[in-house]
């Protein structure tokens, strides 16, 4: 071949590979009949997902497992993990929940030896402790952790040479070592961010001063309404085979989920669910597709040696052009989960080792979830949408809800799931008006985990929503009291969305709210509502008292560091701020732009309010732009005002602020010398006395990249939010 034509023809190959036009073209043939054996036929393992640290403190250690068949499981507790001379310190049994015919989840409870009801005894701190599971089945035949091939080998959930799965109970005077992340979408480009704490457990899993002792999932551990085409064909067949072969027919205004075309629900989540989400087309709707998809999320073995290909899900008499991009999208997805597969024995064995704390946020339910009051409203009159979402609500608690603290459900809750087939409509109330799902994490310092999702009010129909409305601010409150919050060490909050993040996305949201409305731009921020924010900080600042807190958020798709310091007359809070997210989504073009977005903003921004609206000096054209749609200041006739210094020069405003507000990014050191980070990460903090390390762990193409920041946990410095603001 001639130079000029090999010119001409790389570049062009180059285009065709990188855009999928080749698959594209072939995607328009009409498919042949797959020759491939059938892969329907399911085998289960035992253990269907798990085992799972979750609640751990001196007191007890919490396990969750879920199993194919009925079983009693115990699990014994250990020292000596480095001597090879393994004590037992401690046991417990399991208590069941049965979500279905093959399914059975399990919490255990075990307590140090010696510890009798009414009076606990105490795990040593600072120091490997390993933990066996012993299942016996129905027919009395007993098999621990090694029997199960769960030891080692490629489904093995142990560290460099330890015996078991392991973890470290930090003492009050040892750092503590946490990660956090949030937004694991499956399908997702890129790298699984959970790869990069499996490497960091592995690093340190002999050294309890250093092995990480917390995981905070910020919420969207599943993506509900955006679902690969390939992954619900084996969701709904996992569905039928261990929950019920009916339960494609249990959703109320859905004759029948199996006879429903793949990429076909969009219309039903609209119509009759009343849901907002433009990426509902394989919305997931039944108690059985949402379980379902926790065990695909966590464990290879539930998925099948081959995922279909579309020839066999999607019919040769498709119309030309649909049945066509469905096929070129269901490629597409097949590659992005070919490498979600390979992660999840990592994300097993870090789930095995790390005391793990869940929160939710919207796509553990679907988009938008509770964004509005007409949303909420509408959703719940909805035979479809109100059991859509007790569903999601329902296995919410039995995969992750549960494991955070087993304390505030009682045996009836457990029932009422395992139930539901007999009074469904208990069974929705039952999972729309349950209002604990806030609790606090026996972390040292302790974590104050928010569920700003179920619990929130409303100013309007359509408005912003304050993300925990007076009654949840109560029970918050008596939570962190419970903590000593603010005593001599500072409180962790776990918020899945930042109490301040991006201050340009947050000022432009106001504006675009009202051009394209709040569903097409998430307009659920802290900030997007100022009575709730302002409602925040006076929990913080005047019920708390507190001077310093940390904040660990996820949500926005990028990596941040910032100190926010909020003050009211005269009394100020400093908040360090630290984001993740997300763990798998990020595609080359958003973290690109993010990486370049991270250099342009400013360092520094400062703000002055006004429970109500000031007396305005210098008002005519000034005022009007204020109260233009453009606007991205934020005035309001009846709710608290907040402007730009400058901008209350320009005005001539005379009155004392209120409040005064002042944030400070960070820049981590990595690569792109941004105050942003775009790639799938996970967060992982060491926070020793009141200095804070933020590593940043992203993960691009096989490497993990650390981005790391130092801060202080320290109270606002004399004069610090005394600048000059008025006219």
């Amino acid at each position: 071949m001639g130079a000029p034509v090999q010119i001409w023809l790389r570049p062009c190959l180059k285009f065709v590979a990188r855009t999928g036009l080749f698959e594209w073209l072939q995607f328009t043939r009409t498919p042949k009949t797959s020759t491939r054996k059938d892969v329907s036929h399911i085998e289960l393992d035992l253990i269907l997902a798990g085992p799972m640290l979750r609640r751990s403190e001196r007191s007890r250690i919490c396990i969750w497992v879920a199993t194919s068949s009925s079983c009693d499981v115990r699990a014994e507790v250990f020292t000596g993990l480095l001597t090879g001379d393994l004590q037992p310190v401690g046991a417990g049994k399991a208590r069941p929940v049965r979500l279905g015919r093959r399914l059975w989840v399990h919490l255990i409870e075990a307590l140090p030896e010696g510890a009798s009801e009414g009076e606990r005894g105490e795990f040593p701190s600072d120091e490997l402790l390993g933990y066996d599971l012993e299942i016996t089945d129905d027919s009395g035949t007993s098999r621990r952790l090694g029997d199960l091939g769960l030891l080692r080998g490629p489904d093995g959930v142990t560290y460099d040479e330890l015996p078991l799965p392991a973890l470290v109970l930090p003492s009050q005077e040892a750092p503590l070592n946490a990660f956090h992340g949030s937004c694991r979408l499956l399908h997702g480009k890129g790298d699984d961010a959970l790869v990069a704490a499996d490497e960091a457990v592995s690093g340190s899993a002999l050294d309890p001063s250093k092995r990480p002792s917390a995981l905070f999932l910020t919420g969207d551990q599943i993506y509900a309404d955006d679902v690969a085409g390939p992954l619900l064909v084996q969701v709904m067949r996992l569905a039928r085979e261990i929950v019920d072969p009916n339960d494609h027919s249990k959703v109320p205004g859905v004759a029948s989920l199996s006879t429903i075309s793949l990429y076909g629900r969009q219309e039903i989540a609209e119509a009759e669910a009343r849901f907002t989400s433009d990426k509902a087309s394989n919305h997931l709707m039944s108690f059985g597709e949402f379980a379902c998809m926790y065990l695909v999320a966590w464990n290879r073995r539930n998925w099948p040696d081959e995922l279909d290909r579309a020839a066999r899900v999607i019919p040769a008499d498709e119309g030309r052009v649909s049945g066509a991009k469905k096929r070129f999208k269901y490629g597409r997805e097949l590659k992005d989960l070919d490498r979600a597969r390979s992660a999840l024995p990592a994300v097993r064995r870090v789930l095995a080792n790390v005391p793990t704390y869940m929160n939710f946020d919207d796509h553990d339910c679907t988009d938008d979830w509770n964004l509005t009051e007409r949303w909420r409203k509408d959703v719940k009159a909805s035979l479809t949408g109100r059991r859509i979402v007790a569903n999601a609500l329902a296995t919410f608690w039995a995969f992750q809800g549960w494991g955070n603290d087993p304390d505030p459900y009682s045996g009836d809750f457990g029932a009422t799931i395992e139930e539901r087939d007999d009074d469904p409509d208990g069974y929705d109330d039952a999972m729309w008006s349950f209002d604990r799902w806030s609790f606090l994490a026996p972390t040292t310092p302790p974590a104050l985990v928010l569920d700003t999702r179920t619990q929130r009010s409303f100013d309007s129909p359509e408005g912003a929503a304050c993300l925990i409305g007076a009654t949840e601010r109560s029970r918050v409150l008596e939570l962190a009291r419970a903590a000593n919050a603010g005593q001599d060490r500072p409180l962790i909050v776990v918020s899945a969305v930042p109490v301040c993040g991006l201050e340009l996305q947050e000022r432009r949201q106001k504006f675009l709210v009202r051009q394209v409305g709040p569903y097409e731009i998430d307009f659920e921020a802290w900030q997007s509502n100022l009575q709730g924010f302002v409602d925040l900080m006076c929990l913080l600042i005047e019920d708390l008292e507190l001077e310093s807190c940390v904040f660990l958020s996820g949500d926005v798709h990028y990596g941040l560091n910032l100190r926010f310091v909020f003050g009211i007359q005269g009394r100020a809070l400093s908040i360090i701020q630290l984001v993740s997210s997300g763990q798998k989504h990020s595609g080359v073009a958003s973290k690109s732009a993010l990486n370049v977005l991270g250099k342009l903003v400013s360092r520094r921004h400062e703000r002055v309010g006004w429970a109500s609206q000031p007396s305005v000096r210098k008002a005519g054209w000034r005022k009007k732009v204020l109260e233009r749609r453009v606007n991205t200041d934020e005035w309001s006739d009846d709710a608290p005002v907040f402007l730009s210094p400058k901008r209350v020069r320009s005005l001539g405003i005379e009155d004392e602020p209120d409040y005064r507000e002042l944030r400070m990014y960070v820049e981590p050191t990595g690569p792109h010398r941004s105050l942003l980070v775009g790639e799938n990460n996970v967060g992982l903090i060491s926070l020793r006395n009141r200095k804070i390390v933020h590593r940043l762990l992203s993960r691009n193409r096989g490497d993990t990249t650390v981005h790391e920041a130092t801060l202080e946990v320290t109270p606002p410095a004399p004069g610090e939010l005394e600048f000059d603001a008025l006219g």
